[in-house]
């Protein structure tokens, strides 16, 4: 019988399954068992399961930035090829970029607002780590990374005062296809991984002291000596979590998304676009199309909370029913208009055409940014690992390894104090500083109707 301790982990995202993997890579435990709500895995509501999802280490923050940086250094490796896509990129001899497919280009207006000192600041950061980074300012310098050669993309010209640059060492990953291998990953290691484990309540001890395991709805018990509470945009409104960390320190917001579904023929002229970010207060960004010819672009801004604090999304029936009977879409209108209007500061046709899809893609959100890894103040076998606050996906390579070194309490120290769960989160994440939450207001979601394109 193995004397290795086991450890039982609640909910199956990227948090989750990624820690799953690297304790079993280590060969130091027994059982490692992860579980999670929904009937199939991915969920479709979770985060981390998506098209696509951003990979870049433009942060303000240092420790961002580098990890990031190192994440992407994995994201390059075979094991991630046909998830993670990033140009092929060479430089001449007098350092101009040349790319068949860019990687990230980041825009800002150069007008003294926090933005744009906060856009520098990151700029700053990358040509630390990337030498040949230079600004790009003037129309002749944005429209060849905006639309590759032969492309024939109509680009809107820039602003007088707009600034960018384009980072080659970065792209997008495949989110869904990146979990997916991950639950291989995990069960190729010997981990078992369940779905349709709905969580009701925590185990205890006998004195109470500690935490055992977990009970699930259908009143079945599952046990372990540590466990580790990954439960995404779920975290803050559960009431079995209730009271364990610091009210307000967690909160599920909604944050726009839609997608444009382009002609094979259209997405053949679009597939080499980069990935695009607006650094101009709107806090947009899009992507090139998918395989499918799916073009997604989003906000990743302060987003919409919940009457409940629970997220609303398309595994809730009534959620369903309500958006199938109104006839509405996922989102609100204004946010609608103000995709369509960041589309048209690059892409004015894309600005024009019907929107295939809509959601709300829920945050564990945290409004310092900073993510929470830290045990449980009350119980020492109870860890959380939550608190992605939209930027934790491209970090999935390492992001295991970062948990399970506070698992096990080898994780650098001032990592440990910007994770803890004790913490007042009381700052601003600089990368949506001056943006304010706002309550989800059904009366305001768009109509099927709106989600036509533009003929105007």
């Amino acid at each position: 019988m193995s004397t290795k301790p086991t450890v039982l982990i609640v909910g199956a995202g990227e948090f989750g399954a990624s820690t799953a993997v690297s304790l079993l890579k280590t060969g130091n435990y027994g059982n490692v068992t992860v579980v999670d709500r929904a009937p199939v895995l991915p969920a479709m509501d979770a985060a981390s399961c998506d098209i696509n999802k951003v990979v870049r280490f433009d942060y303000y923050d240092r420790d961002y930035c580098d990890l990031a940086k190192a994440a992407i250094d994995e994201w390059n490796k075979d094991e991630w090829k046909g998830i993670y896509h990033q140009p092929v990129v060479s430089l001449s001899s007098r350092t101009a970029l040349t790319s068949r497919r860019p990687g990230v280009c980041i825009r800002w207006n150069d007008d003294g607002s926090y933005d744009a000192n906060y856009s520098r600041k990151v700029y700053e950061n990358v040509k630390e780590k990337i030498p040949s980074v230079s600004l790009i300012s003037t129309r002749d310098q944005f429209v060849p990374h905006l639309a590759p050669k032969n492309a024939a993309i109509p680009v809107t010209d820039p602003a007088a005062n707009a600034l960018g640059y384009l980072n080659p060492y970065g792209g997008w990953a495949n989110a869904a296809g990146a979990v997916e291998k991950l639950y291989k990953d995990l069960l190729a290691l010997g981990g078992t991984l369940e779905a349709g484990v709905d969580f009701e309540e925590l185990l205890f001890t006998e004195d109470s002291k500690d935490v055992r395991g977990i009970r699930t709805k259908a009143g079945k018990e599952y046990t372990a000596d540590k466990v580790i509470v990954a439960l995404g945009s779920w975290t803050a409104a559960h009431p079995a979590l209730s009271g364990l960390l610091p009210k307000g320190l967690l909160t599920a917001t909604g944050q726009v998304v839609a997608a444009v579904q382009l002609s094979p023929e259209d997405a053949k002229r679009y597939a080499d676009i980069p990935v695009s970010m607006h650094y101009d207060g709107s806090a947009f960004y899009m992507f090139p199309p998918n395989k499918d010819g799916l073009l997604k672009f989003a906000f990743h801004a302060a987003g919409f909370t919940s009457e409940s604090g629970v997220p609303r999304t398309a595994t809730d029936p009534e959620a369903v029913q309500w958006t199938e009977e109104n006839k509405k879409g996922w989102i609100p209108k204004a946010s609608l208009a103000g995709l369509r209007h960041q589309l048209d500061v690059v892409y004015p046709e894309l600005a024009k055409m019907p929107i295939a899809y809509s959601r709300m893609c829920w945050y564990s959100d945290v409004v310092d940014g900073d993510w929470v890894i830290d045990y449980s103040k009350q119980y020492p076998s109870l860890m959380f690992a939550t608190g992605g606050a939209g930027h934790a996906f491209k970090f999935l390579p390492i992001i295991g390894n970062l948990i399970r070194s506070r698992f096990e309490n080898t994780l650098e120290p001032h990592l440990v104090q910007k994770w803890r769960a004790s913490r007042e989160s009381a700052a601003e994440d600089p990368a949506r500083a001056g943006m304010q939450r706002k309550p989800l207001d059904l009366n305001e979601f768009v109509g099927e109707a709106e989600l036509g394109g533009v003929t105007a």
